[in-house]
């Protein structure tokens, strides 16, 4: 598979990953305004809510991160090391998704979109001979 090829699929999982963690922020809250936390302390909530925005913030980021390297990958070329950097998180994000909630199947699309990016970016690097 050509490199272009390659950046026009991971173009849509970049965007996928994007809404995911729109998702993960907006249902942050659900548990809040629904009472589903009343078992929990103050403390905890705060925590809860806090490692939730993080995590759908990371998502929302490196989603967007990806799409916007990958749309100038073609130009720069070095860019793939940071692709590379990026879709290493998403991977082991995904894995530890699936680890601590297996049971949600968010986790699950967590871990697929982080592992075919992944795939994707070692593809897009055997491709492009770049020293690090």
């Amino acid at each position: 598979m050509n490199t272009n090829k390659l950046i026009t699929i991971g173009k849509p999982v970049a965007i996928a990953t994007l809404v995911l963690g729109i998702i993960h922020v907006t249902a942050t809250f659900t548990p809040l305004i629904q009472e589903g936390m009343a078992c929990m302390d103050l403390g905890s909530i705060k925590a809860m809510t806090y490692m939730s925005l993080m995590c759908g913030g990371f998502l929302v980021l490196s989603g967007l991160i990806l799409f916007m390297l990958l749309k100038k990958l073609g130009q720069f070329l070095f860019l793939i090391l940071p692709i590379l950097a990026i879709s290493i998180f998403d991977g082991i994000g995904g894995i530890l998704a699936v680890y601590y909630m297996f049971d949600n199947p968010f986790a699950w699309i967590t871990l697929l979109l982080g592992l075919f990016m992944l795939l994707i970016a070692i593809m897009l690097k055997q491709k492009i001979k770049v020293t690090i």
